[in-house]
């Protein structure tokens, strides 16, 4: 029997026990951190900032600022999960780049001059999926109307826009320079019912011309992130230099000598069924998730955080339970009219879209999450890593095998099979490695995350590496479980 603590010349009469928990380790929970990584306002942040444990809604604007987009992504995501462990990286400002603007111009019909409303009543307006509402007044003329939307959208500080107003034109104006203001939706009577006023009319020109985003690679943001897991990253950027830098990241992450395996996700704002396959056919990773509902007034880099923020927490639980019919809160349904068929959702999934639906009464709900990754390195259609859900389990699995030897076989030797040790001894063997990933394998069964341990255990290889002396080689044939998605039922009758 060898011991860890005694040492085995001490001399000086002692009663001495040591204690082990190589018998029955436990793994525990998997660590689980979520990250976002968005703009904060100038104002606010003029440099880029350090990662920040998030425990707040109010913490969140104090920080970063009222309508940021760094500030709305972190209420998104925990409007969905305010118990998961949430880190916030923000990115300032390119300062050298345009802040997207849009205009609203108001005409008020009538013989006046300057015109007036003959009616009270209230301009329905929505502004990135955040309800506005204005009132207005009989008498009111076109400037009164603009002057009163300029207040309610000043006094409503969460708004990714500010405005001015000028002889009944409204300019509206992104909080954060770049694209994230490209595209922000702007709309009016978006609910079943909702009317203008008698008499009032509104143009709108659509958010556009913002500059760049600020690029992730000026900013460090790997070498920020170094050392730290993140097993969910949400970012706001959807431009394509950001995108590849963080799977470039994330690359490394899930390499067997670093083994920090994370996925990410992004969204567009607004956009209909092609920008959205557009965008999906472009890339092809088992780390990269497009969040998808087209023509949604969310802004896109919220949806991606309120998606993250409802499956995290059904992830850490079960990786291989189905992400799918969860609720997702703080995403605003596309209006009837505009949302997709059956068709239409197939051929999202099938560019890579993890796809979210409206239910009738608008709720939002993830239908199938799926990843970017649709060919292998050959340029072959492949599905292997198709499932968000396979990419958790892998990731799980590696995690538990590699703990649990950790914790058990801390200080183990290493021998052949055949040889006889003595009590106490710890030696690794190969038939000793085999029984321990077959227990392994039926804990995994039992927890409904694969199956067939029968053929596990006949297929699995376990050897010592004939050019290391000092290394055990392990070949797991997993078969992980899959999801119940599709029902195929035939009815037939006399």
């Amino acid at each position: 029997m060898t011991f860890n603590e005694i040492p085995a010349d001490n001399m000086y009469p002692i009663f001495a026990t040591e204690f082990g928990g190589s018998m029955s380790p436990k793994v525990g929970a998997m660590p689980w951190k979520n990250l976002i990584i968005g703009q904060p306002l100038l104002s606010k942040m003029s440099e880029n900032g350090s990662l920040t444990l998030i425990t707040s809604d109010e913490q969140a604007d104090a920080l970063f600022g009222a309508g940021s987009q760094l500030a709305l992504m972190i209420k998104a995501f925990r409007k969905n999960s305010k118990s998961m462990e949430l880190w916030a990286l923000p990115i300032a400002d390119d300062s050298t780049s345009a802040a997207a603007t849009g205009t609203l111009t108001f005409t008020v019909a009538g013989t006046g001059s300057p015109a007036t409303l003959a009616v009270n009543g209230t301009i329905r307006l929505m502004i990135s999926g955040q309800s506005c509402p204005v009132n207005v007044a009989a008498g009111d003329s076109a400037s009164d109307v603009a002057g009163k939307v300029v207040a309610a959208i000043t006094a409503k500080t969460s708004l990714p826009v500010t405005a001015s107003a000028s002889s009944g034109v409204v300019t509206l104006t992104a909080k954060n320079k770049g694209g994230f203001g490209n595209g922000l939706d702007i709309r009016w009577n978006h609910n079943q019912g909702e009317t203008l006023p008698d008499g009032l009319s509104i143009a709108l020109v659509a958010m556009a011309n913002g500059g760049a985003d600020p690029q992730f690679d000026d900013a460090n943001v790997a070498q920020t992130c170094a050392g730290n897991w993140f097993n969910m990253i949400v970012i706001g950027s959807s431009e394509a230099d950001n995108i590849a830098y963080i799977k470039e990241m994330l690359d490394v992450r899930w390499t067997a000598m670093v083994q920090q395996t994370g996925v990410m996700c992004f969204s567009l704002n607004g956009g209909n069924e092609s920008a959205f396959t557009t965008k999906a056919n472009a890339l092809n990773s088992q780390e990269i998730v497009l969040a998808a509902l087209p023509k949604s007034p969310t802004s896109g880099a919220e949806k991606a955080s309120a998606l993250f923020g409802c499956v995290a927490p059904k992830a850490l639980n079960d990786p291989a339970a189905p992400l799918h019919n969860w609720a997702v809160a703080g995403v605003v349904a596309p209006k009837r009219d505009d949302r997709e068929d059956p068709d239409g959702n197939n051929r999202l999934l099938k560019s890579g879209c993890a796809l979210m639906v409206a239910a009738d009464d608008g709720s939002v709900f993830t239908s199938r999450i799926v990843t970017t990754y649709k060919r292998n390195a050959q340029g072959v259609q492949d599905d292997s890593f198709l499932q968000l859900e396979t990419v958790l389990t892998l990731s799980y699995l590696r995690w538990y095998w590699n703990n649990y030897l950790a914790g058990k076989y801390a200080h183990a030797k290493l021998a052949p099979d055949g040889s006889k040790f003595g009590a106490g001894q710890q030696v690794m063997t190969p038939s000793l490695g085999k029984a321990e990933l077959i227990a392994c394998y039926e804990k995994w069964e039992e927890a409904g995350l694969v199956y067939d341990s029968k053929g596990f255990a006949e297929n699995l290889v376990v050897e010592l590496d004939p050019n290391d002396p000092y290394a055990m080689n392990f070949l797991i044939p997993v078969h992980l479980v899959k999801q119940f998605f599709v029902s195929k039922s035939k009815i037939v009758h006399d």
